[in-house]
């Protein structure tokens, strides 16, 4: 193997393990996980900040919700176990879940393209708990 050749190919097997610390790192940081996993599952509809104002929020039928209030909506004490159960919605997808344009998480982090055991799916959806656990309002 020539010398450039070698350089380019140590080049991309150092790129390459950086991006797998860093996605080792989110795994062990729930709330980086969670709002990694949030920008790229949620912002769209309910807005980077969680207010429920995202770019595609207008084109819904129904308005997102404000992710930032769950805790005052409950007294002050963030339903954990209920946006748990929301936000994986196989439990009650047409019920509390609300409309059908939310997916069902639990499902799409299930299915055969990410074929994630329920042990890394439980993970992501805790992840995501995690940091809209953050994002509330004082």
């Amino acid at each position: 193997m020539n010398k450039p050749t070698l350089h380019f190919t140590l080049a991309a097997l150092a790129l390459l393990f950086a991006g797998g610390a860093q996605a080792d790192k989110a795994a062990q940081d729930p709330l980086a996980e969670g709002q990694s996993r949030y920008m790229k599952d949620c912002a769209a509809c309910h807005g980077a900040t969680g207010a429920g104002d995202g770019p595609a929020a207008g084109a819904l039928r129904k308005a997102p919700s404000d992710l930032t209030h769950l805790a005052a909506r409950n007294d002050g004490e963030f339903p954990t176990d209920y946006v748990r159960r929301v936000v994986d919605g196989r439990d009650f997808q047409q019920l509390a879940h609300g409309s059908v344009e939310m997916p069902v998480w639990g499902n799409q982090y299930r299915s055969a393209l990410l074929a994630l055991s329920e042990e890394r799916v439980a993970r992501k959806i805790n992840a995501l708990v995690t940091y809209l656990q953050s994002i509330q309002v004082k």
